[in-house]
């Protein structure tokens, strides 16, 4: 049996300050025991041999080397734009823009998104060594969503501007560009696909994982040998949160060409496609009236004075049966087929005009309605 140990008061009070004078005193000598022994062991670990990390160094430096000769070529881009009263009571503001833009050729022309430049009273560009320059609005296209500006007495690097047609799914793509007025900001991803239809227009988008975020349009999607493949567009951000989450969209270098040379020379806004014509589905008595035995088709309600379809001849009450020989049922179907034909494609009508079939071929233009 165990003997019971009486204590009084006060010795239990003086053996309970003891122990916290001894576990004050041990504590901070047993920690730094610990910590020292941790130290030590961490000291002696080194880091991984270059010679085993060969692949990795080689991968790392391709990365900077593609920075390296893209980044002189890319600009950033701040814009004024003016924007009308809402209301009578409203004043006139002035609300500034940003985005990318990328250098093509030594005469200073800079191809950047129409959605950046559309509507400024003033554009900067501020190049890679931080120079401010003032550039000019030289034309931009709506449809494709590409513009074209320029600064004058100015040394710039042109970018090696590459073959879009041999973008592969899996290929390593790079952005470079100022998201969120981040300027020189660069991201790596893969080319996701390739020939995405984004809307209803002729022109496809290369998808890229790369992080696109607002700031990067216009700046180019380039390649491991730091060619632009893709003038960054657009991105899909649900809840329009207007965050990347890994669908970004590159208008493919090729396509943009096409229309840079085209602003190059005509120097202005070219605007959305317009047939001209206001169509809408038939009620069983007209078309009986209008000799129409056919189950589909669209009649022309209006057609706008100086318009294409003017010029080609269509006429109020002309019965549209096909468009580039498909069959028509409805008004969208027609939209479809004028704006992938684009300003300056052509369309060919099928209609029967007072109960006789015709032909009708008819260039497009542009809507007249610039607001």
């Amino acid at each position: 049996m165990f003997k019971k140990i009486k204590l009084t008061r006060l010795a239990l009070t003086n053996l309970i300050l003891l122990a916290l004078f001894v576990g004050s005193f041990l504590s901070p000598l047993i920690y730094s025991g610990f910590r020292s022994m941790w130290l030590d062991h961490s000291g002696t670990a080194d880091p991984i041999p270059e010679g085993e990390q060969k692949a990795a160094l080689a991968l790392q430096q391709s990365y900077m080397n593609v920075f390296k000769k893209a980044s002189p070529s890319v600009v950033f881009i701040k814009t004024n734009v003016v924007v009308p009263p809402r209301f009578w009571f409203d004043l006139y503001r002035q609300v500034e823009g940003a985005g990318t833009g990328i250098v093509i050729d030594s005469d200073g022309y800079i191809v950047t998104n129409n959605h950046v430049v559309a509507g400024a009273q003033k554009i900067e560009v501020v190049f890679s060594d931080d120079r401010k320059v003032r550039a000019k609005l030289i034309g931009r296209d709506e449809t494709s969503d590409i513009a074209l500006i320029r600064v004058t007495n100015e040394k710039v690097t042109p970018a090696l501007l590459g073959d879009s047609d041999k973008v592969t799914p899996g290929m390593l793509a790079f952005a470079l560009g100022s998201p969120f007025g981040l300027e020189s900001t660069f991201t790596v991803g893969i080319i996701s696909a390739k020939h995405r239809s984004i809307d209803n227009t002729k022109y496809t988008r290369i998808q890229t994982d790369a992080s696109i975020n607002p700031g990067n349009s216009g700046g180019p999607l380039l390649n491991i040998f730091g060619e632009v493949i893709g003038i960054n567009q657009s991105i899909i951000s649900p809840g329009g949160q207007g965050g990347s989450v890994g669908i970004g969209f590159a208008i493919p270098i090729n396509e943009a060409k096409i229309v840079i040379e085209q602003l190059k020379k005509e120097k202005r806004v070219i605007g959305r496609p317009s047939l001209g014509v206001q169509v809408g589905v038939a009620t069983p008595n007209l078309k009986q009236y209008l000799k129409v035995s056919e189950d589909y088709g669209l009649i022309v309600r209006f057609v706008v004075p100086g318009s294409a379809a003017e010029e080609a001849g269509v006429k109020a009450n002309d019965y549209v049966l096909k468009v580039n020989d498909k069959e028509l049922k409805e008004p969208e179907e027609l939209i479809q087929e004028v704006q992938k034909a684009g300003v300056g494609g052509k369309v060919k009508l099928e209609l029967v005009r007072e109960g006789k079939k015709k032909s009708i071929d008819i260039t497009i233009g542009e809507d007249q309605d610039k607001g």
